[in-house]
């Protein structure tokens, strides 16, 4: 973060300040952190106060604190009538004063493959000190202000995740971020019970696109191959630039071609230039990811050559399509990250490839509300389609999967069940993939069903890529 004193802090948030005129050069909300010579935000929520954990606060690094009631403390207090506002609107101060290039990500699936593909491009183009992106899931309206305040005067990019589970939230984060270029990677069933419906979801995550509306300016892309996009295509007041995989767009491709790890390569088209990239990520659908990360980035200036340098460099992070050895010889796919539906048929989709006995293991989707049961029975018959040999499923809403699925599924009420009959499953002709939202916490048995690694041995992950979340 760039270093601000308080006094300039309080003026800029409306803040009372009580206490000696500090230098920061941190923020953070979490009181188990470290942050050396940080302001410590004191968050109120439905079941906290973190007002109570001042004295932590203090313990890992705080020598301020923003608060909204006057605390006993020998710290310097900025007083505020809501820190939550305070913190995003100190982090719109702080995204001004750096000024980079900032690029907003939004989608049902897949923006988290997307963010990282951006990041990689950009730090490519640049270096890695220049770029800036969302680090794990801190895409929300705490996450988002909490990624702008890492800034520094050397980042030249940012590239921010935004998710979210209501109407209004997206709009929140676009108001602090304040895009260039922005995108809805695409819509699909998430979050659903948040939203109302699929309509209810295309309508927040087009709030990205009506923060560019808003102000005139500013560059959207459209992924022509999604849901809703056409309704998008009819917003006015903004620059647009369209790709798709299966037409004529500014970003398009030809010539795909799919290696013997299910990856692809292919010439991608802008109006001017073809240029063959060739992922190192498996699954049809990051196509589509790579497409929408190049126009995001050739909209903030940066040449074919560097994106397609970059693209070939990406690749995925923990819990999301990860390879690991297994129990006796078997193969093993983490994608426990998070899971909706369009997420779970690229699993299942990644899972269809491989040529052993393929065991899909399934916990519940959640956020889908009314149409849990629905949803839970599409991806059932879906991984039934794909040829997948068995099922495996856990929880309330995953044995309507189990149901669709047929003969060759079993559900189980507990995770050790569950874990002891895989066990005796899994073997060298078996390839297992686990899947659930994190409520569901699959990676407990990835746990159980990784081999052992020996103590002076790096566990070595092949990532698989993709299988990104609302």
């Amino acid at each position: 973060m760039i270093r601000l004193n308080l006094s300039t802090i309080a003026k800029t948030i409306g803040a009372e300040l009580i206490g000696n005129d500090v230098e920061i050069s941190e923020v953070f909300t979490d009181s188990r952190q470290t942050a050396q010579n940080s302001l410590f935000v004191a968050l109120v929520g439905d079941n906290f106060d973190a007002h109570d954990f001042i004295d932590s606060a203090k313990e890992q690094g705080a020598i301020a604190l923003l608060v909204s009631k006057r605390v006993e403390s020998e710290l310097p207090l900025l007083v505020v009538d809501n820190t939550e506002k305070a913190l995003a609107d100190l982090a719109k101060f702080v995204r001004q004063s750096v000024n980079p290039k900032v690029i907003g990500i939004t989608g049902s699936a897949g923006k988290t493959s997307v963010k990282e593909m951006c990041a990689q491009i950009l730090k490519c183009a640049t270096s890695e000190k220049q770029v800036l992106a969302t680090a794990g899931n801190f895409n929300n309206h705490i996450g988002v202000p909490l990624t702008l305040l890492r800034l520094t005067n050397e980042v030249k990019y940012a590239v921010v995740e935004m998710g979210a589970n209501h109407i209004g939230e997206i709009a929140y984060c676009a108001e602090i971020a304040q895009p260039d270029v922005v995108v809805v990677n695409n819509v699909a069933p998430a979050h659903i019970e948040g939203f109302g419906s699929i309509e209810g979801v295309a309508k927040a995550k087009g709030e990205i696109y009506q923060s560019l509306v808003s102000t005139g300016t500013g560059t959207g892309v459209i992924n022509l191959d999604s849901d809703f996009s056409q309704e998008y295509m009819q917003l006015e007041n903004f620059h647009k630039v369209t790709v798709s995989r299966h037409n004529v767009a500014d970003f398009c491709v030809e010539n795909i071609k799919m290696d013997n790890n299910n990856c692809a390569s292919f010439d991608m088209k802008t109006i001017n230039k073809v240029v063959n990239v060739e992922l190192g990520t498996p699954g049809i659908h990051q196509v589509s990811n790579a497409l929408v990360a190049a126009a995001l980035t050739s909209s903030v200036g940066i040449s074919l050559e560097n994106i397609k340098q970059g693209l070939e460099q990406s690749q995925s992070v923990k819990g999301r399509l990860n390879k690991l050895d297994g129990i006796n010889g078997s193969q093993l796919i983490d994608d426990t990250y998070n899971a909706s539906v369009a997420s779970v048929k690229v699993a299942i989709d990644v899972l269809s490839h491989w040529s052993q006995t393929k065991i899909l293991v399934l916990g519940d989707m959640a956020e889908l509300g009314s149409s849990s049961e629905q949803y839970h029975q599409e991806v059932g018959a879906y991984a039934k389609q794909k040829n997948i040999d068995e099922m495996f499923t856990l929880g309330n809403w995953s044995r309507f999967s189990s149901l669709a699925f047929g003969a060759k599924a079993n559900h189980f009420d507990n995770k050790d069940s569950l874990i002891k009959e895989l066990k005796a499953k899994a073997n060298k002709h078996t390839q297992i993939l686990v899947k659930g939202s994190r409520s569901a916490r699959m990676e407990q048995v990835v746990a159980a069903l990784k081999a052992t690694i020996n103590a002076n041995q790096d566990e070595q992950i092949q990532s698989l890529g993709g299988g990104d979340q609302c």
